[in-house]
């Protein structure tokens, strides 16, 4: 062994000089520990015991020392800096901490639930140079991957160790702590570790300081700046960091700065400090950000142009990364803190961003922001309103729930609306990013606006006739001047209702047609001519055809495909009755109110309009949808295009027709739909369109809509499914990288539409399934929160049919059955909590197959005892606690090869076990206790009675009030087990319960309460429930759980509402 007293301090440097046989000391850096600065206390108080024990003295301690160590000559003192970010960190911890009872209901997740601060503690409790560590960690993990941080980590720590050595074998002379690091090994699965932490951290207090961050990233996203421009990587860390350490130093210290460069840009938006900011471009301004970590005064001065700060990828640092793959030259790679690359989004962010993404595969429709959500918020409210009034008749009515997409979109319209100042730009922001990405991640439309544009369906939605006619009217002119129509070559055919409740056609010009005018000229000359709109009126009377022309009725014979004597019978026609040619009968109008033509002549004739009676054309209106035959409208003598037919509008309401000569589809071609949303908006603005026809042409179009092709539907419907699941995690976010995604191609909406899982099957009957969220297994649920927590990884829901949880940053999302009594256990529910196991990228936990169970030996017998039941309501269990744990079988998920050094998705097995104080008692599969045994695993109503802690006691219920009483439970009585309030005694007796099975048989269905007594069937009363011996099973409403087995008939007592 070396001997110590060969090491001699140096006293001109301070460090030691060691003789070369000591070049190889091995030091044990988990020894090491010092007082965390006072100001960190916050972040250590916030960790659970096992994190704060890992921080201590497990692998990450040592990480943070030994990296410490490492680069303590190059860290520059920052005394203020540690004690502002000590202060910051514990705000952020303690505002997100969990207390005893909180953590308990994470059950076998409580030591890794709360905030993950383990990398942070770790480094408080290793030294400042450690701290400054951290805040690297912090650094890259903004801006950088998880693989190319690892691997920037990997080449500078390299660097750095062989600049140690060498420098020590030049001159015999280093610091001891630095060299025995040095000398160390640091596997690059331990970085991954270190990384990971960090990450989860930056989440934590970015969801802690969300409005403080939102504030400097709609700065940040306006300046354009390199973090620095060296080549080399390791030199380009070292500046980038020492230089923000050293920046930020000073604004703590009350001293301005201005950023030359990126690198304190970068820092801020890592470390959570917000100094007051001047904004030199685009424009001057002054932000006070109040931060009171910086009283002294200190600002930054940002915004300013240099010749390397020209370019448009925001605040950015390029780097070779010589370690991302296992073979090849470095691989350049350029990232930035760009909001719309490098950040994450709160669920009404995402939904935000998804209206940009809409509004933009809208064209000209969506143009208009403000306008077009308008439109959205009012359709929805309409369908609101209207179900009241359908009562259920329309499909979309009853589908109208906050979790379908149209509810989750109108939500976020509101918001958007509701929104202004700094809230209103950051919404803005977010709709740019959606309109950017929209041809990536929602398909195309078949039509905009939900179908309601098309050929100007939207007509039959307008409230009253007039508005009708009024907007198609602009429309007819619109296509008039494309189509080079005149006045006699596009009409509009409307129906009017008569007092007597009669429909009858009406018809009125689409554009001015000409008059002669009573007015005369200048000259006292003939009267001359003017353009105004014509209206011809139902004015009471009707003609019947008796001898129609031959030529018009061969004609109806070919247009209509109907024989001649359909069209006799069928035809009945305006005729003039002063026309002595045609032979013809009048026949008056049922109750007809004489004076309603009169009336409606006046109103009209003041707007302007000529008014005529329909009685004296000669019209030919046998099936709008087949035509109008209209004999000289222009009053010409010789009409040689006499057919009409129908262009644009509702063809049963009101409707644009014109003559046969013309293409009525050139519409689709020259006239777009979107190019009426600015009308039909006005329309809804100003209150004129009928709730109950818009929401019938809704369901027209959802019902139309092909679901399980349609990329649009199926886009919308897996937006509205992930926003169901994260609606429960509120303190989750996702990537914003999910923007760039196929997501109606994804494996997990693929097998959502799947011959094998078809989602038809699932819905109730009578719902609208283009309207509904997709229903998930478990499977394709984890898929999706994959896809959505890494914005890129398309998994195959397959290979995750056994996972019980996900851990992926600071969240982990667990399946019900792990958190949950046994009896308020629910079918494919997904429970998020903020914590972390401590595994970088994404990691999917399944548990062991066969677990292992204690073996009761025969010197145990003493300690088993199986007494009656006496009444007494107790909870013995309370030394039982769940823990988690990991064998080493881990396995690689596919996601596409790359190349890299990097596991960014595996699945582990873990180990979920029971303990009765000390003592192991079993490992459990609590997947076994879900949805797929319901069948073995009654569910009872809660007792709507209370009855204290005591109980009647029927004879022959035997007791169970140990772990050893229940493996070793008698299999010829039933046995009752006393956990009462104890979810999680429960929880694991249930999970043993079924692992004791050797043949799974259900004993039968819950019977109704009864308050009778039937002694032919031994019935005993249990207070307000019903137990029978002679049948095993519980009927009532006793608030209990029966796990039913071959060998064991277990009675659970439910916590709340015991008896």
């Amino acid at each position: 062994m070396t001997s110590i007293s060969k090491l001699v301090p140096s006293i001109a440097s301070g460090s030691l000089e060691i003789a070369p046989a000591l070049a190889n000391l091995n030091f044990d850096f988990a020894l090491w520990k010092v007082a965390a600065p006072k100001e960190f206390e916050g972040v250590g108080s916030a960790l659970s015991a096992s994190r704060r024990e890992e921080a201590e003295g497990g692998m990450l301690h040592t990480i943070a020392r030994k990296l410490g160590a490492l680069f303590e000559r190059k860290v520059p003192a920052t005394p203020g800096l540690t004690k502002a970010y000590g202060t910051r960190a514990s705000e952020i911890a303690r505002s997100v901490s969990l207390d005893d009872k909180g953590r308990k209901s994470y059950g076998v997740f409580a030591s890794r639930a709360g905030p993950d601060a383990t990398s942070l503690w770790a480094a408080a409790t290793s030294g400042t140079s450690a701290i400054s560590i951290h805040l690297l960690a912090c650094l890259l993990a903004r801006i950088w991957d998880a693989p190319e941080a690892i691997s920037i980590w990997v080449e500078v720590v390299k660097r750095r160790k062989e600049e140690v050595i060498a420098e020590f074998d030049e001159t015999d002379i280093a610091h001891l702590a630095t060299l025995a690091a040095a000398r160390q090994d640091l596997p690059r699965a331990q970085i991954a570790e270190w990384d990971d932490s960090a990450r989860a951290w930056l989440r934590v207090a970015d969801t802690v300081k969300n409005k403080q961050q939102k504030q400097l990233m709609l700065i940040l996203d306006n300046v354009q700046s390199p973090i620095n421009t060296k080549t080399d990587t390791y030199d380009s860390v070292m500046e980038a960091w020492t230089s923000s350490l050293t920046q930020m130093e000073a604004l703590v210290q009350g001293i301005s700065q201005q950023a030359q460069r990126g690198e304190i840009l970068l820092a801020l938006s890592s470390w959570h400090l917000f100094p007051d900011l001047t904004v030199v471009a685009p424009s001057m301004a002054h932000v006070r950000q109040n931060d009171p970590l910086f009283g002294s005064g200190g600002m930054l001065t940002i915004g300013l142009e240099t010749p390397i700060s020209r370019g448009n990828n925001g605040v950015h640092w390029s780097l070779p990364l010589a370690y991302l793959r296992h073979y090849g030259r470095p691989v350049v790679s350029t990232r930035s803190i760009n909001s719309g690359s490098r950040s994450r989004l709160s669920l009404p962010e995402l939904l935000q961003a998804t209206l940009g993404a809409l509004l933009q595969k809208w064209g000209a429709a969506g143009a208009d922001t403000s306008r077009s959500l308008r439109w959205i918020s009012s359709i929805y409210h309409m369908l609101i309103e209207g179900a009241k009034i359908d009562r259920g008749n329309l499909d979309i009515t009853t589908n109208i729930t906050q979790h379908c997409w149209l509810a989750l979109l109108s939500e976020a319209a509101d918001r958007y609306l509701a929104s202004a100042g700094l809230e209103r730009q950051h919404s803005n922001k977010l709709i740019s990013l959606g309109r950017r990405q929209a041809h990536i991640f929602l398909g195309t439309p078949s039509e905009p606006n939900f179908g309601t544009l098309e050929k100007g369906c939207f007509v039959k939605m307008i409230t009253h006739t007039e508005d009708k006619i009024t907007y198609l009217r602009k429309v007819g002119k619109l296509i008039a001047e494309k189509m080079r129509l005149d006045s006699s070559q596009i009409i509009i055919r409307s129906m009017h209702q008569l007092s007597n409740s009669q429909w009858v056609p009406e018809y009125a010009t689409a554009i001015p047609m000409m008059k002669a005018s009573r007015k005369r000229k200048a000259n006292d000359s003939d009267e001359y001519r003017v353009q105004s709109h014509h209206r011809w009126l139902y004015s009471g009377k009707y003609a019947l055809r008796v001898d129609p022309p031959r030529q018009f009725v061969a004609e109806c014979c070919r247009e209509f495909h109907i024989s001649r004597e359909l069209v006799l019978d069928r035809l009945r026609y305006h005729l003039p009755s002063d026309r002595a040619d045609f032979h013809h009968r009048m026949f008056p109008c049922e109750h007809y109110d004489d004076e309603e033509f009169p009336r409606r002549r006046t109103l009209l004739e003041t707007a302007g309009e000529s008014v005529l009676s329909c009685n004296d054309q000669l019209i030919g209106d046998i099936s709008p949808h087949h035509g109008i035959y209209w004999c000289n409208l222009d009053g010409s003598s010789h009409c040689s295009t006499p057919w009409y037919q129908f262009m644009y509008g509702d063809i049963d309401d009101a409707a644009l027709f014109i003559t046969k000569e013309r293409d009525p589809n050139f519409v689709n071609v020259e006239m777009r739909a979107e190019d009426n949303a600015n009308e039909m908006y006005s329309l809804f603005e100003s209150n004129k369109m009928d709730a109950l026809k818009t929401i019938g042409q809704l369901d027209s179009y959802l019902r139309q809509a092909k679901v399980d092709v349609d990329p649009y539907i199926k886009s919308l419907k897996a937006i509205s499914t992930a926003a169901t699941m994260y609606a429960h995690f509120p303190h989750a976010s996702v990537d914003v990288r999910i923007l760039q995604q196929n997501l109606y191609n994804a494996r997990w909406v693929r097998t959502c539409i799947s011959p094998s899982h078809s989602s038809i099957a699932l819905y109730p009957k009578g719902s609208l399934q283009a309207l509904r969220p997709y229903v998930l297994t478990d499977g394709q649920a984890f898929a999706c929160l994959a896809m959505f927590e890494s914005g890129q990884y398309d998994m195959d829901p397959a290979q995750l049919a056994d996972v019980v949880a996900m851990c992926s940053g600071d969240s982990i999302f667990v399946r019900a059955a792990l958190l949950a009594d046994p009896h308020e256990m629910g079918s494919g529910q997904i429970r998020g909590l903020m914590g972390n196991i401590g595994r970088p990228g994404i990691t999917f936990l399944v548990p062991t197959q066969a677990p292992l169970l204690k073996e009761v030996s025969l010197d145990e017998w003493p300690l088993i005892e199986h007494n009656e039941f006496d009444g007494c309501i107790l909870d013995n269990f309370q030394n039982t606690s769940l823990h988690l744990s990991f064998t080493t079988a881990e396995v690689s998920l596919n996601i596409g090869f790359s190349g890299g050094q990097d596991q960014v998705a595996c699945i582990l097995e873990a180990v979920f076990s029971v303990y009765d104080g000390g003592r192991w008692v079993a490992d459990l599969n609590i997947s076994n206790l879900d949805e797929r045994t319901t069948t073995w695993l009654w569910r009872m109503p809660s007792c709507t009675s209370q009855h204290g802690e005591t109980a009647y006691a029927p004879p022959k219920l035997t007791c169970i009030d140990s772990w050893l009483g229940l493996i070793n439970a008698p299999a010829e009585r039933v046995s009752l087990l006393r956990a009462n309030r104890n979810w999680q005694a429960r929880l694991a007796a249930s999970s043993i319960s079924l692992a004791l099975v050797r043949r799974k048989s259900p004993i039968g269905t819950p019977a109704q309460w009864t308050p009778l007594l039937d002694p032919q069937q031994k019935n005993f009363i249990l207070r307000s429930g019903l137990f029978s011996l002679g049948r095993h099973h519980l009927s009532g409403t006793l608030p209990t759980t029966i796990a039913a087995t071959y060998s064991l008939k277990l009675l659970l007592f439910h916590g709340r509402d015991p008896f």
